[in-house]
């Protein structure tokens, strides 16, 4: 039975974004509530799957983007591989957090009109990884050739995609919900303590650059 803690009509709101976990539900509902956004997952096998209840995360601005939030977060190591597939900013975001103690998240994005294109601020994730990561014998050379192509809508490539890999899902994606889905509320307190990092980074950011800052124009109002 579903939780009547997050609206269903505030469910259809949220976006599109799906997150895939290679842990049970019961492992992953407690990773949730220590994170900052109102999650629904649901058991897919040896997958669970995670998508955003809410549009808006628990935390403060600008950090309250709940699929932003959600596709960022890191997983735990034992949880991995996590792959992710989310519609952001009209761009299709599939992303792979891989086992291993060095591992870093990767990302592919792809854009209408364009195919992939480059991230220079993020580690690229390639097809042969995302390949690898799902698991099983998916078509490669077609899921390549779906993200060659400057065609499409970001959320039918990431169904296409999610489907030539063997994934399950699909309605967590597209509609928010699916059989057996369950909500998850994030903790109170962790989300307080997450807000009050910020805060502080942010002033002693702003402190740092009012102190130095102010030195170097008195070091050019003082030049000769």
């Amino acid at each position: 039975m579903r939780s009547s803690t997050v609206a269903d009509d505030v469910r259809t709101g949220a976006g599109h974004g799906l997150l895939l976990v290679r842990r049970p539900p019961t492992s992953v509902g407690r990773w949730l509530r220590t994170g900052l956004v109102a999650s629904t997952m649901a058991p897919f096998g040896g997958w669970t799957g995670v998508t955003v209840a809410e549009h808006t995360a628990r935390s403060a601005a600008p950090y309250d983007v709940a699929l932003e939030v959600l596709a960022a977060r890191p997983a735990p190591r034992g949880s991995r591989p996590v792959l992710g597939f989310f519609a952001l900013h009209g761009k299709a975001t599939l992303s792979l957090q891989a086992p291993g103690l060095r591992a870093s998240q990767r990302w592919l994005v792809w854009q209408p009109g364009a195919g992939v294109v480059e991230t220079p601020s993020l580690p690229r994730l390639g097809v042969p990884a995302l390949v690898a990561a799902a698991g099983g014998r998916p078509d490669a050379a077609a899921v390549a050739a779906v993200l060659r192509s400057v065609e499409g809508d970001p959320l039918d490539v990431l169904v296409t995609v999610l489907g030539l890999l063997g994934l399950p899902g699909r309605d967590l994606l597209v509609r928010g919900d699916c059989a057996g889905a369950s909500d998850v509320e994030p903790g109170g307190r962790g989300v307080q303590l997450f807000d009050r990092l910020m805060a502080d980074e942010a002033q002693h950011r702003a402190e740092w650059e009012a102190a130095w800052g102010g030195a170097t124009q008195r070091s050019r109002d003082e030049a000769p």
